[in-house]
C-alpha cells in the first residue's frame, strides 16, 4: 500500500481549524486512510491506491475539507490560457506517443515542498505509471529552458545531454549504461532504435522521458515557475496523472497554465480538468446501503465529498472533479455517500436467510490428498506459477509446446506460466541438495494450458506432484506412495509402460484411470538431474486432479 507523510502543522493550515491529533486519526480513518505511525509531527498514512489524489497533504486536506463539512462541492481551478507550445514529432509514435504538458508559476518552493512533490510523483510512478511503463513525470525549472519545445525520439548516440546527479555531457546510450538514475528505467527504452526526448527552442535536451531528467532544469528550493511533461503509452493515464498534480499545485498555491500541444495538425490544451459526469438513482444507493435516502439527501452527502450535485427527478446528477481518478461507475458514488454519512452510524442487519458456509467437495478432496501426503512422509512445498523456459523446457529435456508467455518479463526467471508441477518439485530439490537426505516433497498447485475453446482462451488446473530423492530411491519406491494414496482414495489405477523424455527408459509409467491417462511416474532421467546439479537420484509422479476432482 502506498504512504504519504503528512506534516500536522501543514494540514491543520491548510484546514484553517484546530483539531487534536487523535480527532484527526478518527477522521482521516473515516476516509479509508489508516495513519500507521507518528514520529515529530509527521504523520505516516497508508491510503489505498485507488485514490491517488491522497498521495499529497494537499490531496488529504482537500478531502477533509468537505468531510469536516468546511467547504463543500467541487473545488474550482481557473486555468491560465496557454502561452507555450509542445510539438510532437511522429518519431515518438511507436516509442511513447502520448504527452501532456502544463506550467505551474508563483509556487514558493522550499525543502519540505520539493520533498513532498517528489514523494507524491513516485507514488503517481507506482499507481498509475506501473512503474513508469504506461506513465511518467518530469518536473522541471522553467526559467532554464526556452520554449517552444520538441517531443521527439532520436537515435542513442545523435545527441548529448547532463543527466540529473551527474557532472558531463553523455549521450542517451551513455546515460543508460552510466547514470544512476537511467540505470534503474534503462528498460522501458533500450529494445527500441530510438529513444524519447524533450528539447527547447535551442536544441537543448532537458529530458529523457521515462527514464531520466537532465541537470539542466533539475527544482531547488526557491524556484517559483515548474514546467510539468507527463509522458506515457495510455492517454488516460497521462491526462490523470497531469490532472492530480496541477490540482495539488494548484492547493500549494500556484496559478496553473496550460500548454499547446500540437501533435501535426491536431492541437491539445493541457491540462483539461474537465469535470466528470454521473446520474445516481437513489434507489441504487438505498438498497446497497440500507439507508432511506432521498435525492437531496444524497445530494448533500455527496457534496460534503468534494463533488458538485444537483436533484434530477428521482435521480442526482453528479459532477465530479477531474483529479477522481477512482470514479467508474455509480457503485462508487454510493460508496463515497456510505462514507460521507459515517459505516459507524450504520445499523447492522442480519441476512434474511440462514446460511452456514463449509467447504467445496473439492476443496475437500484436495485437503484430504495433502493430509495422505504428509503422512506418506512427504513435506508439502509452494512454488510460484512463474517460470522460465529454460527451466520448465531445457533443463526438463522436453519440447517446448504452446503456453502463456508474460508480455513485460520484470526478470528473466519469470518469463511464462508452469504447466507442469515437476519442473517447480524438482527446483525446489536443487534448491535444497545442500541438505540432509532422504528428501521427499510435493504440491498441490495450478498450471495454465492454452485452449482456443474458452473465452479466456486458457484455462486454470489443479495438479500434485511429488518427489523423492535419495540414494536409493527408484520407481518402486514412488509406485508404492501411488498405490497407497490411490487406496486411501478409493481409486484403482493402471500403470501403463510410457516413454518421456525426463524419465529414464523403462523406469517409467502413465496413470489410468479406467483407460484414461490421469498423470505419470518414473525415476528421473540421468540428464536432467545432471542440468538442476543434483547428485542424488529422484523418482517423481504428476497427477492431474481435475480428471479425479470430476
Amino acid at each position: 500500500m502506498p504512504v504519504v507523510n503528512i506534516r500536522v502543522r501543514k494540514l491543520l493550515r491548510l484546514l484553517g481549524v484546530e483539531i487534536s491529533l487523535e480527532e484527526l486519526g478518527e477522521h482521516l480513518a473515516s476516509l479509508g486512510l489508516s495513519v500507521e505511525e507518528t514520529a515529530d509531527d509527521v504523520l505516516r498514512v497508508e491510503y489505498n491506491p485507488n485514490r491517488p489524489d491522497f498521495s499529497s497533504v494537499y490531496g488529504v486536506a482537500r478531502a477533509l475539507k468537505g468531510f469536516l463539512g468546511i467547504e463543500a462541492g467541487s473545488p474550482k481551478y481557473l486555468l491560465k490560457k496557454p502561452r507555450v507550445k509542445m510539438y510532437v514529432d511522429n518519431s515518438v509514435a511507436n516509442v511513447r506517443p502520448f504527452i501532456a504538458c502544463s506550467i505551474v508559476r508563483g509556487l514558493e518552493l522550499g525543502e519540505e515542498e520539493l520533498e513532498e512533490m517528489i514523494a507524491m510523483q513516485e507514488d503517481l510512478h507506482w499507481i498509475l505509471g506501473r512503474n513508469r511503463r504506461k506513465m511518467a513525470i518530469g518536473l522541471h525549472d522553467i526559467s532554464a529552458i526556452i520554449p517552444p519545445f520538441t517531443y521527439k525520439a532520436v537515435g542513442p548516440e545523435e545527441v548529448k545531454f547532463t543527466p540529473l546527479k551527474d557532472y558531463r555531457k553523455m549521450t542517451l546510450k551513455e546515460a543508460l549504461a552510466k547514470n544512476e538514475i537511467a540505470r534503474k528505467y534503462a528498460s522501458l527504452v533500450a529494445s527500441y532504435p530510438r529513444y524519447p526526448v524533450i528539447v527547447d527552442s535551442r536544441g537543448e535536451v532537458f529530458s529523457m522521458p521515462p527514464v531520466v531528467n537532465a541537470a539542466l532544469t533539475e527544482l531547488n528550493p526557491g524556484v517559483r515557475d515548474v514546467f510539468i511533461d507527463v509522458t506515457g503509452t495510455e492517454w488516460d493515464k497521462v491526462s490523470q496523472a497531469l490532472n492530480i498534480l496541477v490540482a495539488a499545485m494548484a492547493d500549494m498555491g500556484g496559478k496553473v497554465e496550460q500548454v499547446k500541444v500540437v501533435y501535426g495538425s491536431r492541437v491539445r490544451v493541457t491540462p483539461e480538468m474537465h469535470p466528470g459526469k454521473m446520474l445516481l438513482k437513489t434507489e441504487l444507493a438505498s438498497s446497497l446501503t440500507g439507508l432511506d435516502l432521498t435525492p437531496a439527501k444524497a445530494a448533500k452527502l455527496l457534496r460534503r465529498m468534494r463533488m458538485d450535485a444537483r436533484v434530477s427527478g428521482k435521480r442526482v446528477v453528479v459532477r465530479y472533479p477531474a483529479y477522481r481518478v477512482d470514479l467508474l461507475h455509480p457503485v462508487d458514488l454510493v460508496e463515497d455517500i456510505s462514507i460521507a454519512y459515517g459505516y459507524n452510524r450504520m445499523t447492522p442487519q442480519r441476512p434474511a436467510s440462514n446460511t452456514y458456509g463449509k467447504l467445496l467437495p473439492q476443496t475437500e478432496l484436495l485437503e484430504k490428498i495433502a493430509e495422505i501426503m504428509v503422512g506418506l512422509g512427504y513435506t508439502e512445498v509452494h512454488n510460484l506459477m512463474l517460470t522460465n523456459e529454460n527451466l520448465h523446457y531445457a533443463v526438463m529435456q522436453l519440447d517446448e509446446e504452446r503456453h502463456v508467455r508474460l508480455a513485460n518479463p520484470a526478470t528473466r526467471d519469470y518469463t511464462m506460466v508452469r504447466t507442469s508441477l515437476i519442473p517447480s518439485i524438482l527446483f525446489t530439490l536443487k534448491s535444497n541438495k545442500d541438505n540432509l537426505y532422504p528428501q521427499r516433497v510435493f504440491e498441490i498447485g495450478d498450471v495454465i494450458i492454452l485452449d482456443e475453446t474458452r473465452p479466456e482462451k486458457a484455462v486454470r488446473y489443479k495438479r500434485l506432484a511429488a518427489a523423492t530423492a535419495h540414494a536409493e530411491a527408484d520407481y518402486t519406491e514412488i509406485k508404492s506412495t501411488l498405490d497407497e494414496l490411490f487406496k486411501l482414495l478409493k481409486l484403482k489405477p493402471s500403470y501403463v509402460p510410457a516413454e518421456k523424455n525426463s524419465f529414464m527408459q523403462g523406469r517409467c509409467a502413465s496413470l489410468q484411470l479406467d483407460g484414461v491417462e490421469v498423470g505419470v511416474a518414473g525415476e528421473v532421467s540421468p540428464t536432467v538431474l545432471e542440468n538442476l546439479g543434483l547428485t542424488m537420484p529422484v523418482a517423481a509422479f504428476e497427477i492431474m486432479l481435475e480428471k479425479i476432482l470430476r
